[in-house]
């Protein structure tokens, strides 16, 4: 089914900025008439302003191109895939693998065709309850029930097909079984734009084409069809720039990556755009930086624009960029990583690699990645002691904070606090900052600085719950409260499950990896908590804060008695962070058990001069431990050590 709408625009032109769903237009300069009709339902829409569609080129006088054609075609026939079942939403039915009908009661099967308009999309409660009841007065069990209902039928037993969101509601996670086409939106739908006028690297199309959904597009910009991505335009600003919408609360510092160039050559080489497009999605990984998209940067690849231009026309705090040398089939590249508003050069680096390594997944990406991180949170960190906190912006109070409450002095730790105060001011419904203070309370009773241990446990925990319920599988807020619940309320079953949620969410997260490896080492399994902590040492081998995940595998191998390796691993924390006390005690007993009583005892001098206060029965009263062989027996080797009891 093909059908098409047209819309007319003249210069003076006032649209509203959003077509709702059930709508898709044409945007033809040549027809005065203007018209929109409501189509199927397909789930795409376009914001567009006339300023920026009809602005004149400023090279030739004449209109840059504001011919945008978009058809949809919808196959009511299309199977979704939901396990090893069928979904055909068109007749409302359900298959088994051997093709046979699977049974569903009215309200469950409803539940279902709800859903699969919505795949992989949050659903609520309230939104199932009133479609499937509407004006009936019903309770959560009858959906609970339904939700149980297409769970077996569809043999979900693992919920990972219908997935809860706890307080929040469900997502069906399912696709499409039919042929691949050019471009698919939701579940059945798919479209094909024309744009012509523009040039591949004008900024305003390079924007377009590289935001929201992939589509076919072709036009003089493109010498042959392309599958892009197209979205709606921002608002053109003066000179015919994009502005981006970032929020003002964002608390991600945003990078873009600009191609490399070819030293030995003019213009744009292919090499240094597929670096880019590499470095790029490797930084895009990270959920602790906003990345331009490849297309935007690509714009200024032979372009002679400073840093301030950069960063005023793509909205970025930072800029990565460089030039490569071809030396046979080696590169060798050479980086530097700025700030934009200093114009100043955080660091350069230079690497050579085979240009195969372009094809896969190149460990140096992840090395650029992690040196990026690090740049960022030491030039943050350096911020904090020349600017007042009122002119700083969110995300160097999120990275001062988190740098200094991570160096475990008592200056910079109380700095830290009034840090994150600020930020949590500002950004009063983002759960990072209540994430952060969690773990502040945390380190304040695993330092020793507490006067309250209690109160500040149960105000961590506060922090993490509000964290969760603005959003349920925010992975850092997990941790957190995993990590709050191990050390300070010592229910490790709770705990094993936000860390199971977190790594469910992010698989490759190293702060929860290495945090359920130190819980499980509590517990005396020490041969999980060993695989996690050195799993997550091998996901963060430049981190800022790698001395934390050094101690927990240190703390993970004096469960299965490697006593030597235990040592190797606390010294090497300690060479970062000399003031970590869980560290100091790791290594104490480390020594004890493995002989080494003289280094032990030094250790333990140490240890008394950080924490005076501590005794040994007091430790193993707070440690999580307590209730295990693990912790008994560490408690005995710190006396041995010469901990007062």
């Amino acid at each position: 089914m093909m059908s098409a709408a047209t819309h007319s625009l003249s210069q003076n032109t006032i649209l509203p900025k959003t077509y709702p769903f059930r709508r898709f237009i044409v945007l033809d300069r040549e027809n005065n008439r203007q018209s929109c009709r409501s189509e199927t339902r397909f789930h795409f829409f376009v914001e567009y302003y006339a300023s920026l569609l009809n602005s004149k080129s400023p090279d030739t006088g004449t209109y840059r191109g504001a011919e945008f054609h978009v058809m949809a075609e919808t196959n009511t026939n299309e199977k979704i895939a939901l396990g090893s079942t069928r979904y055909l939403p068109e007749g409302d039915q359900l298959l088994g693998a051997d093709g046979v009908p699977i049974f569903l009661r009215a309200q469950s099967a409803r539940v279902l065709h709800y859903m699969a308009q919505r795949l992989g999309v949050l659903v609520t409660r309230d939104e199932l309850i009133d479609d499937v009841w509407h004006g009936l007065s019903v309770t959560d069990d009858s959906l609970t029930q339904c939700i149980a209902d297409v769970r077996r039928a569809i043999g979900d037993t693992n919920r990972t097909i219908l997935k809860t969101i706890p307080k929040r509601g469900f997502v069906l996670n399912g696709a499409p079984v039919s042929a691949p086409r050019p471009s698919t939106f939701e579940n059945m739908k798919t479209a094909r734009v024309s744009a012509s006028g523009y040039s591949s690297g004008d900024p305003v199309m390079a924007y377009a084409r590289d935001t929201a959904k992939t589509v076919e597009l072709k036009g003089d910009g493109c010498p042959r069809p392309t599958s892009e991505r197209v979205h709606r335009l921002p608002p053109k600003a003066r000179g015919g720039t994009m502005i981006t919408q970032l929020s003002e609360k964002s608390l991600l510092p945003t990078i873009s990556v600009i191609p490399l160039k070819n030293a030995l050559q003019e213009g744009e080489d292919v090499l240094g755009s597929v670096f880019a497009d590499v470095l790029t999605a490797a930084l895009g990984s990270s959920e602790e930086i906003n990345v331009i998209s490849r297309l935007s940067s690509a714009t200024f690849a032979n372009a002679n624009a400073d840093l301030a231009e950069i960063g005023r026309q793509l909205n970025a705090e930072f800029v990565l960029s460089g030039f490569f040398i071809p030396r046979a089939d080696r590169l060798q590249i050479n980086l530097e990583f700025a700030e934009v508003a200093t114009q100043r050069m955080l660091w350069a680096f230079r690497l050579e690699l085979p240009v195969a390594d372009l094809l896969g997944d190149f460990e140096a990406a992840h090395e650029i990645v992690a040196k990026v991180r690090r740049a960022i949170l030491i030039n943050e960190i350096r911020r904090v002691n020349t600017t007042p906190l009122a002119d700083m912006k969110n995300y160097s109070l999120m990275f001062g904070a988190v740098g200094l409450m991570h160096r475990l002095s008592p200056n910079d730790f109380r700095k830290a606090r009034a840090m994150l105060d600020a930020l949590s001011e500002r950004a009063s419904n983002h759960p990072v900052p209540l994430a952060w203070t969690a773990r502040w309370h945390l380190l304040r009773v695993v330092q020793g600085w507490s006067e309250n241990p209690d109160a500040d446990a149960h105000a961590a925990l506060r922090c993490t719950g509000r964290a969760l319920d603005l959003d349920p599988e925010n992975v850092l807020a997990l941790a957190c409260e995993g990590h709050v619940l191990t050390n300070l309320l010592h229910r490790l079953d709770d705990a094993e499950d936000r860390y199971n949620l977190a790594l469910e969410a992010n698989p490759n997260d190293a702060n929860a990896r290495s945090l359920r490896g130190m819980m499980l080492a509590f517990q005396g399994r020490g041969a999980e908590g060993v695989h996690d902590t050195e799993r997550a040492l091998h996901l963060s081998p430049l981190d800022p804060h790698r001395f934390f995940y050094l101690a927990m595998a240190a703390g993970a191998y004096l469960t299965p008695g490697d006593f030597e390796k235990a040592e190797k691993y606390a010294k090497a924390s300690l060479l970062l962070n000399r003031t970590h006390i869980s560290t100091l005690r790791m290594l104490a007993v480390a020594q004890q058990k493995s002989g080494k009583t003289g280094a032990a005892q030094e250790t333990v001098s140490e240890l008394m001069r950080l924490q005076p206060g501590l005794r040994v029965q007091s430790w193993l009263k707070s440690s999580p431990s307590a209730e295990y062989d693990t912790g008994r027996q560490f408690a005995q080797a710190l006396r041995d050590a010469g901990v007062p009891d």
